[in-house]
């Protein structure tokens, strides 16, 4: 907390110490941007996703789009990427292998099926749980 000395006549003082001291602290709770770390988020979140879908993991990372319920659990689990861990469509591109429109494309549509009250709790659970298991949330 700032030094502030006030008198009954006269404006508020702040001393020089706290002048001299940034007014935000650095940001140390922050995720960290440096690709190692990176690496090892969406392999946590796909582990979340494919155990509450109940899918293969290794059907996620398969080429084709795969099943339904599948193709569904891969779009939740990119649109986790992004939005609990804000990672860029094109970087959750490549950990998938897909394109980063793919990704958009994945990101809308779970959006828009977050209207549903039903399928927005199950989401909020996983963007709790994919937080809570990697001990990371974007800010």
């Amino acid at each position: 907390m700032p030094e502030i000395s006030a008198s009954a006549k006269g404006p508020v003082e702040v001393s020089a110490a706290a002048k001299a001291r940034p007014a935000v602290s650095p940001a140390r709770n922050l995720p960290s941007r440096r690709p190692s770390d990176r690496k090892a988020i969406c392999p946590r979140v796909i582990a979340c996703v494919t155990h509450d879908f109940r899918v293969d993991p290794g059907c996620m990372m398969a080429p084709s789009r795969g099943s339904p319920r599948v193709s569904l659990a891969r779009q939740v689990a990119m649109y986790l990427c992004h939005v609990v861990f804000a990672m860029s469509f094109a970087a959750i591109g490549r950990a998938f292998g897909r394109d980063r429109t793919t990704v958009a494309h994945a990101c809308r549509a779970i959006e828009d099926r977050r209207d549903d009250i039903w399928f927005d709790c199950r989401i909020a659970a996983l963007e709790r749980a994919c937080g809570v298991d990697t001990g990371e949330r974007a800010r």
